[in-house]
């Protein structure tokens, strides 16, 4: 193997390329323009970001067609796949920059830092997904979660935000020693850390080995935390409320997708079915029970962000299930459709926030009478999330289950009965901000005081959003013609 990259190797990562640039760049810029506000660095970070999300097309319509779309000697693989999953890393950094300004203001938050720790995490997970090689992937999952910790704990001054970070920091410490230790064994099992060659094993009949089987036990498990599956959710809820809202945005909708999309890269190599294998079963038993716990712990919480935190381990585990069903298209539209959602939700409740101020059912109440956009606008993402149709969340979800109803295999039935009941579930937390945003009869503190201008940047972003999950999500379906001719535009 070559050691030197070509070109060709170094245009297949230009994305990776222009936010680990752009990010180093907005480090010198924050030493040579000391401002309290920072508006060069804020600015250059949008337009790096805009860049980088124009070059993934750009990318995917040149890249070099003779060598299969792996690079860099097999190590990074340009794909269907990590094409979409770029393109949510990148929108929704690109949201997160366009709300974090007022909210680093109300939090008297001034580290110019923020941009470019946002750039490299975006960094990490693009190169996660496109890697084919576990000490790549480990590598590039570790650049993700550094930058996590840092901004998690960006609020220094915020005691319950340094608790949150130190929770995170140190049970995400023990997630990764678990894949690193997994990466051993596999490597242990099969002499090499290629992926694909890694994975092999285990998709030998008859294979007795242990080694690669407790490697990829392991693996997942720190995997699975990264997700926050259940049970490695421990500490979902208290790093999304500890976080600055824009933060705790970035994590659930990117770091999730990243996540998942290292998940579905697995599977994709390892293509054994619920009948032969015992590696299908497992996803499809930590999706069950995170969907259960989610959602039973979301219906006692009053903080929204905490709420949307055991929601968004329910909805991990709906995703989940369909990797664990092999579904690829119908769950990369789930995740995209679910990052839409989550995004618009967590950019007004960074809006309701004034740098002090908890969002909970009882402050909304009577929002409707004071700001109606914004009421309607947050019922129409938590009655997305919850599958309300004719909402994005709604499809996603259906044609999710009716992918999995068409296996006959128990795991798939069950899985099936538990995702339509706890979506039923869901209904009482979500339409409890109807109730408290329209039909109330008492006045929260939020209706009473909040007398914040509007941010432009807030607006766009809840614009944008509200178009994807109301009419959006059917350019995205899978099967259709922008979907079809995606797939042609990248085909090589």
């Amino acid at each position: 193997m070559n050691s030197i990259p070509d070109g060709f190797d170094l245009f297949s990562i230009l994305p990776a390329l222009i936010l680990a640039g752009g990010g180093v760049f907005l480090i010198c810029l924050s030493v040579l323009f000391k401002t309290k506000e920072f508006l060069i660095v804020r600015y250059v970070s949008g337009l790096v970001l805009l860049v980088a999300f124009a070059s993934v097309f750009y990318v995917a319509k040149f890249q070099y067609p003779g060598n299969g779309g792996t690079y860099f000697g097999g190590q990074i693989e340009n794909s269907v796949l990590s094409f979409w999953l770029n393109l949510i890393y990148l929108s929704m950094a690109i949201g997160t920059a366009a709300v974090a300004p007022r909210i680093l203001k109300n939090h008297k938050v001034e580290f110019p830092e923020f941009y470019p720790l946002l750039l490299f995490a975006t960094c990490g997970m693009m190169l996660m997904t496109a890697g084919q090689d576990f000490i790549l992937v480990f590598v590039a999952l570790e650049l993700m979660s550094i930058c996590l910790y840092i901004l998690i704990g960006m609020a220094r001054s915020d005691l319950f935000s340094l608790e949150a970070t130190l929770k995170y920091f140190l049970l995400g410490s023990f997630s990764s020693g678990f894949m690193l230790m997994g990466i051993a064994f596999l490597f242990g099992g099969s002499g090499s850390t290629n992926i694909t060659a890694a994975l092999k094993p285990l998709v030998i009949a008859g294979y007795q080995g242990n080694f690669a089987k407790i490697g990829l036990v392991l693996f997942i498990t720190g995997v699975a935390f990264k997700i926050a599956l259940f049970p490695y959710h421990a500490w979902t809820p208290d790093a999304y409320e500890g976080a600055l809202t824009p933060v705790t945005g970035y994590m659930s909708t990117a770091a999730k997708a990243a996540s998942i999309g290292l998940l579905l890269v697995l599977y994709t190599k390892l293509p054994l079915s619920l009948e032969d294998s015992t590696w299908a079963w497992l996803p499809g038993i930590l999706a069950l029970l995170s969907m259960v716990y989610g959602n039973l712990l979301a219906l006692k919480q009053e903080n929204l962000k905490r709420m949307l935190a055991y929601s968004s381990i329910a909805h991990a585990g709906y995703i989940v299930a369909g990797i664990s069903a092999g579904i690829k298209e119908e769950v990369l539209f789930y995740l995209m459709i679910y990052s839409f959602m989550s995004l618009g939700a967590f950019a007004i409740l960074a809006y309701l926030e004034d740098g002090t101020r908890q969002v909970t059912f009882f402050s909304v109440q009577s929002l409707s009478g004071v700001k109606p956009f914004t009421a309607i606008a947050i019922n129409i993402f938590f009655m997305s999330l919850a599958g309300v149709p004719p909402f994005g969340g709604f499809w996603a979800k259906l044609f999710l289950f009716q992918k999995i109803a068409e296996s006959e295999h128990l795991m798939n039935r069950i899985l099936l009965i538990g995702g339509v009941t706890n979506s039923a579930l869901a209904l009482y937390y979500y339409l409890r901000i109807g109730i408290a945003t329209f039909m109330s009869s008492d006045e929260g503190e939020i209706s009473r005081n909040h007398a914040a201008p509007h941010s432009i940047g807030v607006t766009i972003v809840v614009l944008i959003c509200l178009f994807m999950v109301v009419f959006g999500w059917f350019l995205l379906v899978p099967g259709n013609l922008l979907a079809i001719g995606a797939l042609q535009y990248l085909s090589y």
